[in-house]
């Protein structure tokens, strides 16, 4: 990537913006539970140096684990042999299985919800009202996921814009950078995400999709709430604080008023 590209992602990226910010300088107080990523290292006013392709056993964790440690994570998606796209992971979602009244496996092991099944890192890609998709990452225990909720442009931005105006045509207008994948069917448009990749392996070197960590990261604080849009079929597990985000990110769908100061 060249250094006009890092410049411009500076000038427009939280991710970035935070690696230029004070050192020592306090995270903003916020009334909420919170978890906060501190780092060992003090961090340089540069772009990430080094960007790790995640493998098996990062995806070797209980659903709300992973969920977790997949903020402030890289999703990258290749376009073509010289082409990609990435964002940060700023927002996830835990679902716990066939316990987890939430999730598409409490029921039953069905031919839909195979992934769901399959090897840890394994992509499950669901349609929702005949149209959209929302993108999740099978994680440890029978029939258990991480939905990604939303992901903060990192690169390739004028591609996302190309590919939402490909696919929505005629309803297609322009969207601020933050506002291309704030939401779970915002960012699978973006990043051109379809059921052609349910079931990818995500640690698999061949794939066209994976996850990367990248170091030097931001200081950031987590947020922890309730699931979005579920159902009444739910239950108890509507309340469940199984919602993960970043305090900070203007890419997050949803913030939660209750634990906004």
């Amino acid at each position: 990537m060249s250094i006009r590209t890092f410049q411009k992602m500076s000038n427009s990226s939280i991710y970035f913006k935070k690696l230029n910010a004070k050192v020592g300088e306090p995270p903003r107080k916020r009334k909420c539970k919170s978890v906060p990523h501190l780092l060992p290292v003090v961090l340089p006013s540069s772009p990430p140096s080094i960007k790790t392709r995640l493998g098996n056993e990062f995806f070797h964790q209980e659903s709300s684990l992973l969920a977790n440690a997949l903020l402030g994570k890289v999703l990258v998606r290749q376009i073509n042999d010289e082409e990609h796209i990435c964002g940060r992971i700023v927002e996830t979602e835990a679902y716990l299985g066939m316990v987890d009244k939430a999730a598409h496996s409490s029921c039953k092991r069905s031919v839909r919800t195979e992934p769901m099944f399959m090897k840890l890192g394994t992509v499950y890609v669901f349609s929702i009202y005949g149209m959209y998709h929302c993108f999740n990452i099978s994680s440890g225990g029978d029939g258990t996921a991480v939905l990604l909720r939303a992901i903060e442009p990192l690169s390739g931005l004028e591609r996302m814009q190309q590919i939402r105006s490909e696919s929505q045509k005629k309803s297609y207008h322009r969207l601020p950078t933050h506002q291309l994948c704030n939401g779970p069917s915002e960012l699978c448009l973006s990043f051109g995400i379809t059921k052609e990749l349910n079931k990818v392996d995500l640690a698999d070197p061949s794939s066209i999709i994976w996850i990367e960590d990248w170091s030097p990261q931001p200081e950031f604080v987590t947020v922890t709430s309730t699931r979005i849009g579920l159902s009444k079929k739910a239950a108890k597990w509507i309340d469940a604080p199984l919602r993960f985000y970043i305090a900070d990110s203007k890419s997050v769908s949803v913030l939660d008023k209750s634990k906004i100061t």
